[in-house]
């Protein structure tokens, strides 16, 4: 098991299992987070991996080093089976947002997705992984958790981007079309996509 954790293209990869395949291996007891950082955004190296023989407890240190922001959102798919997509920043992203207090992934999932997009009628058919982002925000360095669901559309509800968050629009997609450029994506929305078994055309 690990944890894969994204810094923009790149990955710092918190490990119990290392083999010979690997390079770039760190002790994750000794290592400075920082200095690993650094390296990453300030070289060609893709990857780091850090390894403690106990993934709990390093999992849990880690995160001390980060401001930690919990976040939800979802792989949402028609009866055409396409998927929701949003454009914003010029990449194209999924539907997510922020937790508010006393509210449940799940919940944040459905709500953000409403507000990003428009669509009404949504209904989740299970969990389907975690995916974890590092960024600087207000020269605080961040760890963002980010809870997808895969969810379903139970209408035709018209697409409403919310312009007022950046969005400038909203697409259903055939992920596997030649002429979709998931490449102007995020490195977590690929992983989401192959963790489904959906990209057969692109990479």
């Amino acid at each position: 098991m690990s944890y894969k954790i994204y810094l923009n293209n790149k990955a710092i990869i918190l490990t119990d299992n290392i083999n010979e395949s690997n390079s770039n291996v760190y002790a994750f007891s000794t290592v400075n987070l920082d200095d690993i950082i650094n390296k990453l955004q300030s070289t060609e190296q893709p990857e780091a991996y850090l390894y403690h023989p106990n993934l709990a407890e390093a999992w849990q240190k880690f995160q001390t080093h980060f401001d930690v922001i919990e976040a939800a959102g979802g792989i949402v798919e028609n009866d055409e089976k396409k998927y929701l997509f949003i454009y914003r920043n010029g990449k194209w992203d999924l539907p997510k947002g922020k937790m508010e207090t006393g509210e449940a992934p799940d919940e944040t999932a459905i709500r953000e997705v409403k507000e990003e997009c428009g669509i009404q009628n949504i209904v989740i058919d299970h969990f389907l992984l975690d995916t974890y982002h590092l960024f600087t925000e207000n020269k605080k360095k961040r760890l963002k958790i980010t809870h997808w669901y895969k969810m379903r559309e139970e209408d035709k509800s018209p697409l409403i981007p919310q312009t007022e968050e950046g969005i400038e629009k909203v697409e259903w997609i055939d992920v596997n079309a030649d002429d979709f450029p998931l490449a102007n994506s995020y490195e977590n929305i690929r992983l989401l996509f192959s963790d489904l078994g959906k990209l057969k055309n692109i990479f």
